[in-house]
């Protein structure tokens, strides 16, 4: 029955009708007041505040002039320092010996400055690498060995790292453990110098 659209049309009007004929109803009860007009007051006229002339006797208050004060005195001067030089007491040096008049030059032939021979020595690891074992290589069980290959540069520090592994799951942590160790570089007539080809050997092995 209400699949009808004319139907339902026909049936929300009427009570579209009512509902609005209610609210209009309603609103015009709440605003259709009766209005009671205020008492009328009486209106105040706000008087003068400050008193005038004639009401009171302004008073003023005389101040006296004010004394001048005194010039305080000078303080006393400070007492004088004086010290006689029977007062300082203070012991008399004595100097002994006197500077040589003449170099002896004969005196200088023995002296002899020998050479300090500077040992030279190669590049040496400051602290061993501590590689990790990879993951992979332990849950497979895979042992290996690396020989890791790099350069030293004045500073100590390894570059151009190159690791050959037996099993290539071992060459980045080798090389990532070779390029974090530090050396002592290798010194020539004194001076650091740069150490090249050098192969630093590393095992992984599974603890029994």
């Amino acid at each position: 029955m209400f699949s009808n659209p004319i139907i339902r049309l026909l049936i929300g009007i009427p009570l579209a009708v009512i509902v609005v004929f209610g609210l209009f109803t309603f609103m015009y009860k709440m605003i259709n007041r009766d209005y009671k007009q205020p008492n009328a007051e009486e209106q105040r006229v706000l008087e003068r505040i400050t008193p005038s002339e004639d009401d009171t006797e302004v008073r003023t208050r005389s101040r006296s002039k004010p004394k001048r004060i005194d010039s305080a005195d000078k303080p006393p001067p400070p007492p004088k320092m004086s010290a006689s030089r029977s007062d300082i007491d203070l012991p008399t040096p004595s100097i002994q010996g006197s500077a040589p008049t003449e170099l002896n030059i004969e005196r200088l032939d023995s002296l002899a400055i020998d050479p300090v021979a500077i040992s030279d020595r190669d590049a040496q690891p400051i602290r061993p690498p501590v590689p990790t074992y990879p993951s992979r290589a332990a849950e497979r069980g895979t042992e290996g060995s690396c020989d890791v290959r790099f350069d030293v540069d004045t500073r100590g520090r390894p570059y151009n790292v190159q690791a050959n592994c037996t099993d290539s799951v071992f060459k980045r942590e080798a090389e990532r453990a070779v390029s974090r160790v530090e050396f002592a570089p290798k010194i020539v007539r004194g001076q650091p110098a740069e150490r090249r080809n050098v192969v630093y050997p590393l095992e992984f092995r599974l603890d029994d």
